[in-house]
């Protein structure tokens, strides 16, 4: 269940279009953060889908780095978010479809595709955000969506962007993202009328329409995608219209957006905003309200790809592990060569040498004791986060000034410097903040 915001070139900050996300599964889905090499591709290679049948591989693979689940079969998932050197960026929303009982939401479509294999198959084979959604709709058109009722992908390249609502039967729709337009999304589908004869702004498969009036959902008239094929409750739900009313207001009064904005965002408890709330000591994380910072988020990225720079410094990834309100942002940058060994391992029990749950620990204290503790996390990651953008562009313009190789041993000196600082932090910060909590006064 989670959050995602696109911001298109003229209304970003860095010139590029820019994407912030949040994942939130719950059941210990633990992440990590892995680079993907550019590689040739054996003869006859073949994909191998979740829910049964292969796709055949394209001769070569671009490099990437992306979150991804601990393992593929828990959830069942993978892939959550990433960037590929080509600029493209993918991330995943889940929805709820119309006539989809709950109980079946989440039935195995043999063949089909299920969401995170959407994800990296789009970070392996597009080199544009159209050709990404085109593919993402190909794809949900010749096998079907497996593992869930509806889905939503946002695809983005340094220029352009596209949303790409999915629905059982093959059926979907992708709405481009103007350059002007700031365009979220919560947990439901919103791409309203659809545009048949423009097709510079949306795509969609022949059966859409006569798929719809076989259900019995439309008859004639405009047709509006979310209004037809999303599930009525759902579409209506304060769990998703809250996100879309207070984040569509936040950003709504400002100019340009950044990825300090961004990553303010995806920190949001409502604060200022009728819909905040909080419980016994403080905590927003259980008061029935759904925020955009979650206790069940698993990772929060910022994707930032700046044609500006060559891809190995200039499409970099900014992410935080567990809960965003008391995690930190580090970059990694598609050249580095390794990550560091904290974020590159995840497991599905605690264990201490796993960013993730390293963070989730912090987290759970600080939703225990909010009250006592929240001011001594937060001022803590900003200071980490201000250091970090005081001295990543003086890395960047050595890096540039270098060839690739150089180039990507240095970035992969400093994200791992970086990210081992964090740890290092979270690791000191655990026991004062558990003095804070735990203090009877």
């Amino acid at each position: 269940m989670c959050t995602t915001i696109v911001v298109g070139k003229n209304r970003s900050a860095t010139g590029s279009v820019l994407v912030a996300h949040s994942e939130e599964l719950g059941r210990n889905s633990a992440h990590k953060v892995e680079v993907s090499p550019r590689r040739r591709t054996a003869a006859g290679e073949q994909y191998p889908l979740y829910s049964g049948g292969t796709l055949q591989q394209p001769e070569e693979l671009p490099r990437y780095v992306a979150t991804k689940i601990f393992a593929k079969h828990h959830y069942p998932g993978e892939h959550t978010a990433g960037v590929n050197e080509y600029g493209v960026t993918v991330a995943n929303n889940m929805a709820l479809m119309r006539g989809i009982p709950e109980a079946r939401g989440y039935d195995v479509v043999p063949g089909g595709v299920i969401w995170t294999e959407f994800v990296q198959l789009v970070l392996e084979r597009a080199t544009s955000a159209r050709e990404g959604a085109a593919l993402i709709g190909e794809l949900c058109s010749a096998h079907g969506l497996s593992c869930d009722s509806g889905t939503m992908l946002a695809v983005a390249d340094y220029d352009d962007a596209w949303w790409v609502e999915l629905a059982r039967g093959g059926q979907w729709v992708a709405k481009r993202v103007g350059p002007d337009e700031i365009v979220m999304r919560a947990n439901c589908y919103r791409i309203g009328a659809v545009d048949f004869d423009d097709s510079g702004n949306f795509m969609y498969p022949a059966t859409l329409v006569e798929y719809a009036r076989k259900q019995g959902w439309h008859t004639d008239g405009a047709f509006d995608f979310a209004a037809i094929y999303g599930d009525p409750a759902n579409q209506s739900d304060a769990y998703n219209c809250d996100r879309h009313a207070v984040l569509e207001s936040r950003y709504s009064s400002l100019g340009k957006v950044s990825v300090l904005d961004l990553m303010r965002f995806m920190r949001d408890i409502f604060e200022g905003a009728p819909q905040f709330k909080v419980g016994e000591g403080g905590s927003p994380f259980r008061t029935g309200v759904r925020t955009i910072a979650r206790m069940n988020t698993e990772a929060s990225v910022i994707v930032e790809p700046r044609r500006t720079l060559p891809p190995h410094i200039g499409n970099r990834m900014w992410c935080g592990m567990s809960t965003s309100l008391t995690s930190v942002y580090v970059p990694f940058h598609l050249g580095i060569s390794a990550v560091e060994p904290h974020f590159a391992f995840a497991s599905g029990s605690y264990d201490p040498a796993s960013a993730y749950w390293l963070f989730t620990e912090l987290a759970k204290l600080a939703d225990y004791g909010y009250s006592k503790c929240i001011e001594t996390i937060t001022a803590t990651w900003q200071k980490f986060e201000a250091e970090t953008f005081s001295t990543v562009p003086a890395v960047e313009a050595r890096a540039a000034a270098l060839e690739c190789s150089a180039a990507c041993a240095l970035l992969t000196e400093y994200d791992q410097q970086r990210a081992a600082a964090a740890i290092l932090q979270v690791q000191r910060l655990v026991p004062e903040v558990k003095t804070k909590v735990f203090y009877e006064s």
